[in-house]
């Protein structure tokens, strides 16, 4: 849409159906070598789904610092349950909350806080960061067994393209979840990486591609 930005997407899933589970062990553990202790892997659903529980579980088992971007959002198949356990941090969009929490009491109300807390008793155990568009996004973070706490978060005020128009939102997800994680290797807070992030993918969309 050349007015709002909103998008359609077909996948065509080509290589990326290929990809096997030894295919992203092999590659996780020779990064795990090069990284050490800094090692952050982001996972998603353009691959199989076991195929990204894999990733998920290899960089756990490495002691990798494990990111979660539910997209494409599961339609006609349920989540297998240890993606949450797997995942120190899952990024949903708005569409994909709902999907995840189908069910869900919360999800009745639409209440977006309240469903990403549910996240938290399947297993997530560090955040839930939820993408609000021209929103900004809503960090969900646990730091103790019972302390969750909410935090809002927009790209920063300051930018030089916040003036321009949206031209194109394909792929600000993806740059959104990429920035995050380079951001949270840097040594940033939750909460700032999250507000760069959301500067990042602020910039993506202002130009097309």
């Amino acid at each position: 849409d050349t007015k709002t930005g909103d998008n359609m997407i077909i996948v065509v899933s080509g290589a990326n159906s290929a990809l096997t589970s030894a295919d992203v062990r092999s590659a996780i553990a020779s990064k795990a070598k090069e990284y050490q202790d800094h090692l952050t892997v982001v996972v998603q659903l353009e691959i199989k789904p076991e195929v990204a529980l894999e990733a998920l579980k290899v960089a756990k088992e490495l002691g990798a610092t494990t990111i979660f971007n539910p997209a494409p959002a599961p339609e006609g198949w349920e989540l297998d349950s240890d993606f949450y356990k797997y995942a120190d941090i899952i990024i949903p969009n708005e569409t994909e909350l709902r999907s995840l929490c189908k069910g869900e009491e919360s999800a009745k109300t639409d209440d977006e806080e309240e469903m990403a807390k549910t996240l938290f008793a399947r297993g997530v155990s560090t955040a839930v960061i939820v993408t609000l568009g021209a929103r900004g996004a809503m960090v969900v973070s646990k730091s103790g067994k019972d302390d969750v706490q909410t935090e809002f978060v927009c790209a920063p005020s300051e930018l030089p393209c916040n003036s321009e128009p949206v031209v194109d939102t394909v792929g600000a997800g993806d740059s959104f979840c990429g920035s995050l994680s380079a951001y949270l290797s840097a040594g940033l807070s939750l909460g700032e990486a999250a507000t760069k992030a959301c500067g990042v993918a602020s910039m993506s969309v202002r130009k097309r591609g």
